[in-house]
């Protein structure tokens, strides 16, 4: 690789970092845009009631198929209890020059939690080219659960499609990664894992959006511990696709996942 190759990529890096760090440093300037009065602490309400935003939690990310756009989302909590709380999903998307909102959607509890929390909220801007020139973005939402002796982790992926100035949700709570468990919380128990991969397919199917397909690997295991040491003493690993398709409004899941979401 030439010298001047080499500066070249490195000064794409460099100006990919200053724009992922331009993002998270107006991220509070766009939340007290969209939620007026955030940044002064007042009290906020819509027509759902009270609520404020979760500036912590709250991310951004430059659309890398539409750089002239930034993907926003902002969890909004409406109530927190002890044991459980109640979390809305904004997801908005910006225009970097003109500095304003030119979509934005509310999903009511979406990121609602109990016994199984929210641990990381990301954007997957993968290029989901679903119908013609039309390209999707989507949100991992992880949730972990707090047993110790079982175990639960989850990732679940939702796909939106900017359509206009209308924000359109295309699938919902997709599972991509999933591992639970039972354990003696020492080491004795049964574990398993399901990691998925989403492929676009070129088969064109209802109203012109392209099938999927979700690849997944299903991992099993049971541990044991043999002469004071934890081992694998059985592993089974297999591997299989469930089609997803385009219904009326948007993708349907898989009816395996809807009867068996283990």
């Amino acid at each position: 690789m030439n010298k001047r190759l080499l500066i070249a990529l490195g000064g794409l890096l460099l100006a990919s970092l200053a724009q992922a760090d331009d993002c998270r440093q107006q991220l509070p300037t766009w939340i007290e845009t969209a939620h007026p009065g955030h940044g002064a602490g007042q009290a906020l309400e819509d027509e759902r009631g009270h609520y404020r935003v979760d500036a912590e939690r709250s991310i951004c990310k430059v659309w890398p198929a539409r750089p002239h756009l930034t993907l926003v989302a902002m969890p909004l909590i409406r109530a927190e209890h002890d044991g459980y709380g109640e979390t809305d999903l904004e997801v908005l998307v910006l225009d970097n020059a003109k500095q304003r909102f030119v979509a934005r959607l509310v999903e009511p509890d979406k990121l609602d939690w109990d016994a199984v929390y929210v641990e990381d909220m990301a954007f997957d801007t993968a290029p989901y080219r679903l119908r013609k020139e039309d390209i999707a973005f989507g949100v991992r939402i992880s949730r972990s659960g707090s047993s110790r002796p079982n175990p639960f982790y989850e990732t679940l992926l939702n796909l939106y499609q900017l359509d206009a100035q209308q924000l359109r949700p295309l699938l919902r709570e997709l599972p991509v990664r999933k591992a639970w468990g039972e354990w003696d919380t020492n080491c004795a128990g049964e574990f398993a894992e399901t990691r998925g991969l989403v492929v676009i397919t070129e088969r064109i199917g209802n109203k012109g959006y392209r099938d999927m397909r979700l690849k997944n690997t299903r991992t099993e295991r049971r541990m044991a511990k043999i002469d004071d040491d934890c081992q694998v003493v059985e592993e089974n690993t297999r591997r299989y696709e469930l089609p997803i398709e385009y219904g009326e409004e948007h993708y349907l899941l898989p009816i395996e996942l809807v009867s068996d979401p283990l």
